[in-house]
């Protein structure tokens, strides 16, 4: 997630909790001649990843900047890339990236030819149904089955969905066995029960993918292979997870509403993880002073909501 899971998030997630077997990093813009931003290829450098494994993810639609990108990636030590197919913003999507590209199936299919026939390394997509229809995945499918993915992620909701509505389980079920690769699952995996209900009904299934959840359930992925925490550890957990995050974006940011609208930001997903939680958020949105926002904070976590002004 952009602006999210990058390397400080990652770092501190693998301090405080576990369960979590890699990460896939937010992505990496495939620009001409293997170019890339500088914060997005720091993002992926194998010297700071130590905590925790990454794939790193690209994103792209000129399949030479893609493999140029891919091939710098394979020689930096990662030997599986990630293509995200199921971006569903519409400032990437209109560009034909991400989802964009998924309603141009011999566009697409053309790319991957390309891609898989330059790349040093192995790919795995992640992808969504379609960009704008559920039926465009019965043109996708046999596109992918076409190359020797990694493995294939589906998010089973359109593009144009974003991610309003429940993710279309029958009709992703009834895809399923047309698929020759393995499949992670990916979209509304918010919680223990929603997992078991998930895993219960595919059981081919062995690999997930949390996403954003993971922000607002941090303990999620211990939580699935079976470790269990009480409310009171749970709070101070994430405490120290709110806490630890907070002081390296400090260290790491100029200005102090920089950094407050960051945690605000992050706030979007910890809410969840308290009752009434949107109540609680609401005077956070208003604050912009870091010695305000900090109180603000001790008293929500201290059970005392912080007085919207």
């Amino acid at each position: 997630m952009q602006g999210y899971t990058e390397l400080l998030f990652r770092d501190v997630y693998a301090e405080i909790f576990s369960g979590m077997d890699v990460a896939v990093s937010p992505f990496i813009s495939a620009l001409p001649e293997g170019r890339s931003k500088e914060r997005e290829w720091n993002d992926v450098l194998p010297d700071l990843n130590t905590k925790m494994p990454v794939i790193p993810q690209m994103m792209g639609n000129v399949a030479d900047d893609l493999v140029l990108l891919a091939n710098r990636l394979y020689d930096l030590g990662h030997p599986v890339v990630n293509l995200n197919l199921g971006c569903p913003y519409k400032m990437v999507a209109k560009k034909k990236k991400g989802s964009g590209i998924l309603c141009f199936p011999d566009e697409l299919d053309a790319l991957l030819e390309r891609l898989v026939g330059g790349m040093k390394g192995r790919l795995s997509i992640k992808t969504r149904l379609g960009r704008h229809t559920r039926e465009e995945f019965h043109t996708l499918v046999p596109i992918y089955n076409r190359y020797p993915l990694e493995d294939l992620t589906v998010h089973p909701r359109t593009g144009v969905q974003m991610y309003k509505g429940g993710p279309d389980l029958d009709f992703f079920e009834a895809m399923l066995p047309e698929i020759t690769h393995r499949v992670i699952y990916n979209g509304d995996l918010w919680s223990l029960s929603r997992f078991r209900e998930l895993s219960e009904r595919f059981p081919s299934i062995s690999d997930w993918m949390i996403g954003r959840w993971v922000i607002s359930n941090p303990f999620l992925p211990a939580e699935i292979k079976g470790e269990r925490f009480d409310e009171e550890t749970k709070l101070q957990l994430l405490k120290r997870f709110h806490d630890a995050i907070y002081e390296r974006q400090v260290a790491r940011l100029d200005g102090p509403g920089h950094v407050t609208s960051v945690m605000k930001a992050f706030w979007v997903y910890f809410k969840d993880a308290f009752d009434n939680g949107d109540r609680l958020f609401k005077p956070l949105r208003r604050i912009t002073d870091p010695a305000v926002y900090e109180a603000a904070v001790e008293q929500l976590f201290a059970g005392r909501p912080p007085v919207a002004g």
